[in-house]
C-alpha cells in the first residue's frame, strides 16, 4: 500500500508488484535447494571450515 500510495501507482499495481516478489521468492528458493542438493558435501565442508574458525580451545 505504501509503494502505491508513494508513488501515486494504480491500486492493482500493487497485486502486480505482490505476485512478482512471491514469484521470485518461490523460485529464488528452488534454485537455492538445487544448488544446495549438488554441492551438499562442499557446502558443509565450508561451514565446518568457517565454524573452526571460531572455536576456542580449553
Amino acid at each position: 500500500m505504501k509503494i502505491t500510495n508513494q508513488f501515486g501507482l494504480n491500486f492493482d499495481i500493487q497485486f502486480l508488484l505482490s505476485a512478482l516478489v512471491a514469484a521470485m521468492t518461490v523460485g529464488g528458493k528452488a534454485l537455492g535447494k538445487g544448488v544446495a542438493n549438488n554441492n551438499s558435501t562442499k557446502i558443509v565442508h565450508a561451514v565446518g571450515i568457517v565454524l573452526n574458525k571460531f572455536h576456542k580451545t580449553k
